[in-house]
């Protein structure tokens, strides 16, 4: 009796006048029962007149009446009340009824409870069916709204596709449409839905079997099953969705080994026309895989180029993104090589032109080489790999170090005119700060090349505030780190113990964190000290970072992860992995540093390294040469008493080098190493190549203001008006991605004035260095929705939006009006 009470309740919230016919008397006493003050009841026995003037006479226009009449509904010829009950609603108690009037649907869908009535039996089911009908809602749309709320989506066919395409299916018999929908009675409802949408039929209809049409569809090796224009849309929602993309990715392995999509490949071969198709992860290997094909070819940058930005949206691009990368600075390690000409006319002249562009060549052999161990893939990119190591030792790395030694052979002393002396660091680039009353850190990276420091430097300045300019120093010899660190200390007199190697700046020891911050202390009348990278990082900033800033006017941070991983023979072949590790420690340093208020930071390094990712032969040893006696030795340098001059070797002695002590060293020319038992032969210091003794000095300074923007990106080709069921539109980035103008990344569709989205969305990102304005326009094609059809003959929008840095919160970036006017909606199934 309480459910009709509550039943009737909600019929007057919409209705007045309720009729209520009971042909067995059976409801009388739930009649009888109904307590409202608000509603008069009226009982009709014979009276039907006499009910009629009673409420057509009501003073009120308002008033409520349920009027209950125990007795079957008349004919309608012979129905006094005939006009007041189609001016009101006819309510009826059995459970359909009941069901169709919780819900607050008119008696005219009598046959959708009847049908769907197990959906009904819920009312948790049927209130959530009531708050989401509209007044305009016909059997179709009724029955959508229905499945939604059986999935707990939105009422549209694509999000239920989309929410049981995200179901996992371990077995196969398993369908979840079937499982969610078959109790309600609402299966072919559904798949009366989707071939209206997608054209999909078959005689016995499965999610397992659309899921395969889709794919077979969007896949351009398979002509069989041609892809509807709305599976387009689908599909593109499908991949983009945070919340349904991997069951896109698990979908898509599952049904690329079904159908063999590997082997179809291989038999189509060169004839493949995969365009950006990222339908299977497979066709990201395959491309990847031509490309390198095409590069060893000789193919133009701009080519490779263009068809690596084309990948750039693919789902599979988080996979694959080193891949691409290592493609990305092959190309661009080629055109250096091809634009290098490798002359020395003087150590100066040598310096000058490795400062000027040489050193991008060794970030570019760098780069390529950690994205091919990071890709993993050795098989697929085994051309590349070959490629790169034999062209930059073969054309760059061993010429240069030819001619450079050319070069070295000729001096008596080691001393250059510009740059300046690493000795001279602290009272170049330190003092200064000292004389104007302001605080430095010093931070010296062990072994962070030049090309490695200014790659850093690029980097860091492309970060919002702040800035980093690079210089050089004229390394000291031996390149190592004993030296290279005290050379970087204050202090005239850098001593040399040929036995073990320490070294002494004017007598006292600059072996270690203490010695060096001893050495500092005495320099600066007690202001200055030196700390462990690791050990600073770990203060608090607040009370241990600010107490060690007031305390002193210079902080040195030794950092040493390059060498350390690098100068093991176990993990050598990880150098370039310790650089990548080194940059961000680094930036967590130079963070850390402005946040105890430091302004001003110099980053160095004690020295560079040379570096093959292949083995060595045995040709590329040299002995070492004859000598008194041999008291010191390393891969690049031994240091002794008596070593004897001959071609293979250039011999300075202690004098010549400027470093006190009675010793002399020498050095194998060009990229040779010495033997020596358990250390690393690919990774190298102590020499004097332009990698080792070329010393980066980076003058990093945070600002107050912002000093970053976004490129812009300008609409270039748009039609007036859409006339199909697809829209082909140019996209141009006005400037560069370069320095501190960073890149954007924006999703492009199409959307009614009230925010209804009528086509795919397509995310682009608009990231080019390119200095050439053709190189930075994108053509992209978009293919409209069915929703589009309750749209025809509108203005609608193309609309640019992108996502809030930090955030998941998507904001409109442009928008750009366009006349939607199809002849007629079937233009959506011929595309």
């Amino acid at each position: 009796m309480k459910r009709i009470h509550d039943s009737l309740q909600r019929v007057f919230q919409t209705h007045r006048l309720v009729f209520w016919y009971d042909a067995t008397g059976e409801w009388a006493e739930p009649f009888d029962a109904f307590a409202d003050a608000s509603v008069n009841k009226l009982k009709v026995i014979g009276n039907e007149f006499g009910t009629k003037v009673r409420i057509v006479r009501d003073p009120d226009p308002q008033a409520k009446f349920l009027v209950y009449i125990p007795s079957a509904k008349p004919q309608d010829h012979e129905n006094w009340l005939l006009d007041l009950v189609l001016q009101g609603i006819e309510y009826k108690a059995d459970r359909a009824s009941l069901a169709l009037q919780d819900a607050g649907l008119p008696s005219e869908f009598l046959y959708l409870a009847q049908e769907h009535a197990a959906f009904f039996r819920s009312d948790k089911r049927v209130q959530a069916l009531r708050e989401s009908l509209s007044k305009d809602d016909q059997a179709r749309e009724i029955r959508l709204k229905m499945m939604a709320v059986l999935a707990s989506t939105a009422a549209e066919i694509d999000a239920l596709l989309l929410h049981f395409l995200s179901v996992p299916m371990d077995g196969l018999p398993f369908d979840p449409i079937v499982e969610c929908l078959s109790s309600s009675r609402l299966e072919e409802a559904f798949w009366r839905e989707v071939q209206r949408a997608f054209a999909y039929s078959a005689n016995t209809p499965s999610l397992r079997d659309f899921a395969l049409s889709l794919f077979r569809g969007a896949n351009p090796l398979d002509k069989q099953v041609p892809l509807h224009p709305h599976a387009r849309v689908l599909l593109q929602r499908w991949k983009d969705s945070q919340s349904y993309c991997s069951a896109y990715r698990n979908w898509a392995r599952r049904v690329e080994a079904e159908l063999q999509i590997a082997a179809a490949l291989s038999e189509a071969g060169e004839r493949a026309a995969l365009g950006d198709s990222d339908t299977f992860e497979v066709f990201e290997k395959f491309v990847i895989h031509r490309l390198c094909q095409s590069f060893v070819k000789g193919e133009s940058p701009s080519v490779l180029r263009a068809a690596i930005q084309q990948r750039r949206s693919s789902i599979w691009q988080t996979e694959h993104v080193e891949g691409y990368s290592a493609l990305e600075q092959a190309v661009e390690l080629r055109e250096l090589l091809a634009s290098a000409e490798l002359t020395v006319d003087s150590v100066e002249n040598g310096i000058s032109r490795y400062l000027a562009t040489w050193w991008r060549i060794d970030m570019a052999y760098r780069r390529c080489t950690l994205s091919l161990r990071r890709y993993g893939q050795v098989q697929l990119m085994e051309q590349i790999s070959q490629w790169v190591e034999g062209a930059y030792v073969n054309n760059f790395l061993l010429p240069l170090s030819d001619r450079w030694s050319d070069q070295i052979r000729t001096l008596a002393t080691w001393e250059c005119q510009s740059p300046p002396p690493q000795h001279n660091f602290f009272h170049k680039y330190v003092e200064p700060f000292r004389t104007k009353g302001q605080k430095v850190f010093v931070v010296i990276s062990d072994a962070l090349r030049y090309e490695a420091a200014a790659h850093f430097a690029q980097r860091l300045s492309s970060a919002n505030r702040w800035t980093a300019e690079v210089e050089a120093l004229f390394g000291c010899l031996p390149s190592y780190t004993q030296l290279g660190m005290a050379s970087l200390l204050p202090g005239n007199q850098l001593a040399v113990d040929p036995h073990s190697g320490n070294v002494t700046i004017d007598g006292r020891s600059a072996a270690g964190i203490l010695n060096r911050a001893e050495i500092l202390r005495t320099a600066c009348a007690g202001k200055a000290t030196g700390i462990q990278a690791e050990e600073f990082l770990e203060l608090n900033s607040k009370t241990d970072g600010r107490a060690l800033m007031r305390d002193h006017e210079v902080i040195y941070i030794f950092h040493n992860t390059i060498d350390k991983i690098g100068d093991v023979a176990a993990t050598e072949g990880k150098t370039f992995e310790a650089v990548e590790s080194a940059f961000g420690e680094l930036d967590l340093i130079i963070k850390k540093v402005a946040n105890i208020n430091g302004s001003n930071i110099l980053l160095t390094a004690d020295h560079g390294f040379i570096f093959q990712q292949d083995d060595l032969h045995d040709g590329d040893m040299t002995a070492l040469p004859n000598a008194v006696k041999i008291s010191y030795s390393d891969r690049r340098f031994a240091i002794g008493n008596g070593i004897a001059p001959n071609p293979s070797v250039k011999v300075f002695n202690s004098d010549a080098l400027g470093v006190g002590g009675d010793w002399s060293v020498s050095f194998p020319l060009s990229l040779c190493r010495f033997p020596l038992k358990g250390s690393g032969k690919r990774y190298v210091h102590g020499g004097f190549s332009l990698q080792e003794i070329v010393i980066p000095v980076v003058k990093i300074h945070k600002a107050r203001a912002d000093d970053t923007g976004r490129v812009d990106v300008e609409l270039l080709r748009v039609p007036s008006k859409i006339t199909t069921g697809q829209i082909s539109i140019s996209l141009f980035q006005t400037i560069p991605a370069v320095d501190k103008v960073l890149p954007r990344t924006l999703r492009v569709g199409i959307f009614a004035k009230d925010g209804t989205c009528l086509s795919e969305i397509k995310a682009q990102a608009f990231d080019s260095k390119n200095a050439e304005a053709r190189h930075r326009e994108t053509s992209m094609l978009l293919v409209l929705s069915h929703a589009a059809d309750s749209f025809n003959n509108q203005e609608v929008d193309l609309r640019l939006e992108e996502t809030l840095e930090g955030t998941n919160q998507i904001v409109i970036y442009k928008t750009h009006g366009i006349k939607l006017q199809k002849p007629f909606a079937s233009d959506f199934d011929e595309l």
